[in-house]
């Protein structure tokens, strides 16, 4: 039991926590990049992407740093105060599905861009139309999950949700179907739609380098939202299915190393998104360049008037003294 505790310590330590500072670090990354260029933040596609990476950048420090803490130090409020255990609950789904939401949101858009109706394609492609779909996404997660906060408390030192018909509800069809079954059948769906309207190959011909780019940008990320999110919407079930048997210390343990590994796959979510914009898209690097040596031209310009100003300071003062003849 002390050997499995200790195992569950180190995966925070030696995973987590690199993950965390990495998946952190992209986010903002992801953000700046998109917001800086009128060509990002104009091609709705990546208006999905960036809704996605705003609720990345909200989830990884309240949430998952949180349960860092918990896991890897045995510290975290949330598991000894009952408000703080119910905002924790209630963030951790809502961030969470809401993060999921936008890539399947991206996925229809790129088949509603390689569609051969020019009308359907202006329809459902409108900024307008875009930005009114992230605000209501966010909104529905908001009300879908708002029992949660009347559910969780604080059982045994751990946070959980009490038995209740919407805690039946939730492990065996709402997380089941928000985090596994969900973004495989829309991922699938329509993937499968594009690659379709690709092979026409009429509205491919007039797509822009940029577009097209994105859909190699969205292509492993869906794929890595749709593994690695069925054990861990499916997880729950198996938890409640034994909650009532008399379990060991050892099988405990065991149980613990199991659900921080599937924590870990999941979190690729977050964390990877960032590094597969940069690998998968030139026009991602291109941007993150153009960043980086402003970023290096403003601290240079910095230095350099910081250096003329103390030049010409001390010249002024050299001048001064020259003057009361010192």
């Amino acid at each position: 039991m002390n050997t499995l505790e200790s195992i569950t310590r180190w995966f925070n330590y030696t995973l987590s926590i690199p993950m965390i500072i990495f998946g952190i670090i992209g986010a903002i990354l992801t953000v700046l990049i998109f917001t800086k260029q009128q060509s990002f933040w104009r091609h709705p596609s990546i208006n999905y992407l960036l809704a996605g990476a705003i609720m990345t950048g909200i989830h990884l420090p309240s949430i998952y740093l949180q349960s860092i803490l918990v896991n890897g130090f045995g510290l975290g409020l949330y598991t000894t105060n009952r408000a703080a255990c119910k905002e924790h609950n209630y963030l951790l789904y809502m961030t969470t599905v809401a993060a999921i939401s936008f890539p399947c949101w991206a996925a229809f858009d790129q088949y509603a861009c390689t569609c051969h109706s020019a009308s359907f394609r202006h329809r459902w492609r409108s900024l307008k139309f875009i930005r009114m779909t992230i605000i209501g996404t966010i909104l529905f997660w908001i009300a879908v999950y708002l029992p949660i906060i009347f559910v969780s408390d604080i059982v045994n030192g751990a946070c959980v949700l009490v038995p209740s018909y919407y805690t039946t509800f939730n492990t065996y069809v709402l997380t089941p179907f928000v985090y596994g079954i969900g973004p495989i059948v829309v991922i699938t769906f329509f993937t499968l739609g594009t690659m379709k309207n690709l092979r026409r190959g009429i509205v491919h011909r007039r797509q822009g380098r940029l577009t097209q780019q994105v859909r190699r940008m969205l292509i492993p990320q869906l794929i890595v939202l749709a593994v690695s999110g069925v054990p861990f919407g499916f997880e729950g079930i198996y938890l409640n299915l034994t909650s009532h048997i008399e379990k060991s210390n050892f099988r405990l343990g065991l149980e613990n190393i199991f659900s921080q590994i599937i924590l870990l796959l999941f979190h690729c979510n977050y964390v990877c998104t960032f590094y597969i914009y940069w690998y998968m898209s030139s026009e991602v690097r291109k941007g993150i360049q153009q960043l980086l040596c402003k970023r290096l031209a403003f601290n240079s310009i910095g230095t350099t008037n910081t250096t003329v100003i103390n030049t010409m300071t001390l010249r002024t003062r050299n001048s001064e003294n020259h003057s009361f003849g010192v």
